[in-house]
C-alpha cells in the first residue's frame, strides 16, 4: 500500500513552487496555467495514484514488493512505460489539442511526481525499515514493517510537516467512472503497458456484463481499503488485530495513531545512513530534507518535459533517460534490483 498522503502533499507543494520561482520562463508559465485548471489537477492526481493502484486489488502478497504489476511499474521497465506515455503525448500535441489530450498530459505529470518521490524516498525507507535477505527471509514481517514505516511518514506529513496540517483529499485522486477524464487517463496508461509488456492483461470481470477489468476494480477498492486502514473504531480494530495475528495481509496493516507516531524513524536528528544499494557515499537526510529534494526535482522534470512537448520533436530513449534520470523507482539505478540491496538498519515498529 502506498503512502498517498506524502505523495499528495509533495505534489501540491511542487505546484505551489511553480508560482514562486524567481525566474519563470515560458514553460513555467504554461505549467502554472494548466495546473490552475481543476480538471487538469484531477487528472494529475489520478496519475499520482496509479503507480500503486494494483496494491489495492485483493490477492495474496507472498512477495516483498507486493503486487506483481506494481513491481513492474516501479522496476527498470517502469521508466519504459513512462517513455511510452510521453510518446503518446508527443504524437497528440502535433494535432489539434483537445480535452482528451489535456487530461492525459495532467495524468503524465502526476505520474512523474510519484516516480520521483519513490526513487528518492525508497532507499531511505528500505534502509530504516529493512528488507528480506537470504538469511532472514521473513517476507510478511518486512512487508508489515515497510508499510508501517510509510504510514508513519504519511501521518507526519498529514499533521506535523512544517508545523502545518495538510488537508488530504483521497476523493480527488480517484476519477469517476465513465467520464472523459477516466477514459483518457486509463487509455494512456493501459496502452503504455501494452506497448512495453503485452503479457500483462487486465482481464474483464468473471461477471462479464459488469464490464469491469482489473484497473476498474482496483480503483473501486481504493476508498474502502483506505477507510479500513485508517479506522479508529475500537471493535473493528480488535477484529483486525485478531486476524493479523493469524494470517498476514497488507489489508490488515493500519495507520498508526498520529499522536503516537515514532518520530525517531524520520531521522529528524539527521543520523548517518547508507544507500541500501551499496552506492558510495554517506547520507544524513531526514524525511524533511528528502521532501525538499523531491519537490525541487519534480518541478525541474515538469519544466523539462513541458519544453520537450512544446518542441514537438521526437525524442530518443537515451535523450529521455537523460531527462528522467531515475531509471528505477525502487533504487533510482537502472539494472539494480531489490535483490541486490545490502545495507539496512531496521527499526522495529509496532501498531
Amino acid at each position: 500500500m502506498p503512502g498517498l498522503i506524502t505523495h499528495q502533499r509533495i505534489f501540491f507543494e511542487s505546484v505551489t513552487s511553480l508560482k514562486k520561482l524567481k525566474h519563470p520562463d515560458h514553460s513555467t508559465h504554461l505549467l502554472d496555467v494548466q495546473f490552475s485548471h481543476p480538471l487538469f489537477m484531477s487528472s494529475a492526481l489520478s496519475g499520482l495514484l496509479i503507480p500503486n493502484l494494483f496494491d489495492y486489488l485483493p490477492g495474496k502478497r507472498n512477495i516483498f514488493f507486493g503486487n506483481s504489476i506494481k513491481h513492474f511499474l516501479h522496476s527498470d521497465d517502469g521508466s519504459s512505460v513512462i517513455f511510452a506515455m510521453f510518446n503518446t503525448l508527443l504524437n497528440n500535441v502535433n494535432h489539434e489539442p483537445n480535452e482528451w489530450v489535456y487530461y492525459q498530459k495532467g495524468f503524465f505529470y502526476g505520474y512523474i511526481s510519484h516516480w520521483v518521490a519513490d526513487a528518492i524516498y525508497h532507499p531511505f525507507v528500505f534502509y530504516w525499515a529493512g528488507f528480506p535477505t537470504y538469511k532472514d527471509n521473513r517476507v510478511p514481517y518486512y512487508r508489515n514493517q515497510h508499510l508501517l514505516f510509510e504510514y508513519t511518514i504519511d501521518q507526519y506529513m498529514a499533521y506535523f510537516y512544517n508545523s502545518e496540517p495538510f488537508d488530504y483529499n483521497l476523493e480527488r485522486m480517484v476519477p469517476h467512472k465513465n467520464t472523459i477524464l477516466y477514459k483518457a487517463t486509463k487509455d494512456i496508461f493501459i496502452n503504455a503497458i501494452a506497448t512495453i509488456k503485452p503479457s500483462i492483461t487486465f482481464k474483464p470481470s468473471i461477471i462479464a456484463w459488469l464490464k469491469h477489468d482489473g484497473y476498474d476494480i482496483a480503483l473501486q477498492c481504493v476508498k474502502p481499503v483506505y477507510s479500513l486502514k485508517k479506522t479508529r473504531n475500537a471493535h473493528l480494530i480488535k477484529i483486525l488485530r485478531f486476524l493479523e495475528k493469524r494470517a498476514y495481509s497488507d489489508f490488515l496493516v493500519r495507520y498508526p495513531d498520529a499522536r503516537k507516531i515514532n518520530r525517531h524513524i524520520l531521522n529528524l536528528h539527521r543520523d548517518r545512513w547508507f544507500n541500501p544499494s551499496g552506492e558510495v557515499g554517506l547520507h544524513y537526510e531526514s524525511v524533511d530534507d528528502l521532501f525538499r529534494i523531491v519537490k525541487e526535482k519534480t518541478v525541474t522534470l515538469w519544466k523539462q518535459f513541458e519544453e520537450l512537448l512544446n518542441l514537438k520533436e521526437m525524442v530518443s530513449p537515451s535523450q529521455f533517460n537523460a531527462v528522467i534520470e531515475f531509471a528505477n523507482a525502487y533504487t533510482g539505478k537502472k539494472g539494480f534490483s531489490l535483490d541486490g540491496m545490502i545495507h539496512q538498519n531496521p527499526i522495529r515498529l509496532r501498531n
